[in-house]
């Protein structure tokens, strides 16, 4: 399964301000900002690499070359805008309906299964990337929608960053981060 950031989030979990006050920079000093603002995001994409999760709202879309009963949607969690859509071997795209399946929202990582009563559709589809599901995952829009110990993992990696360049993240950010990881199998 590919996965593509269709929307990517409009705003970190942690602010330039709250690294720099860890740091015991002054608000007002914009000495580290240039350094201080790409870290933060670095900090973001490994945290949500590492735990397969989607922190603030973004709108993701996975591709798959052939029907399944379920398709998983990985980077939860589900906030929903689900679509799918086919594209048969023509080019011609076409929505599934969304009569034709149940988003399962209530499990760990999130799923579209089709209903027993549906057969998929009989068109032979593209040879690759035939089925395209997008969708908005997230914790919310704004950085308090994100759990306090991911934030504070960020924090601290992109504190890390900034003191010891891109190394290995101490195993303070692993042990926050741990928690709720979606492990791959």
């Amino acid at each position: 399964m590919k996965i593509k950031v269709i929307e990517p989030p409009t705003i970190e979990p942690v602010s330039l301000g709250e690294v720099k006050a860890q740091l015991r920079y002054e608000v007002d000093d914009t000495s580290p900002d240039i350094i201080l603002k790409p870290l933060i995001m670095t900090a973001r994409e490994w945290a949500e690499g590492y735990m397969n999760r989607a922190f603030i709202s973004q709108t993701l879309e996975i591709a798959l070359d052939e029907w399944r009963d379920f398709i998983i949607l990985p980077r939860p969690p589900l906030i929903g805008g689900v679509v799918v859509t086919y594209t048969d071997e023509l080019g011609v795209t076409e929505i599934w309906d969304s009569s034709n399946y149940i988003v399962d929202d209530f499990s760990f990582v999130s799923r579209i299964v089709k209903k027993d009563n549906v057969s998929f559709p009989s068109v032979p589809l593209a040879k690759t990337n035939g089925i395209q599901v997008r969708y908005v995952s997230g914790y919310g829009s704004t950085p308090e929608s994100v759990p306090q110990r991911i934030r504070t993992a960020i924090t601290i990696l992109a504190m890390h960053y900034f003191e010891n360049g891109l190394s290995d993240p101490p195993s303070s950010v692993y042990s926050l981060l741990n928690l709720d990881r979606v492990v791959p199998v």
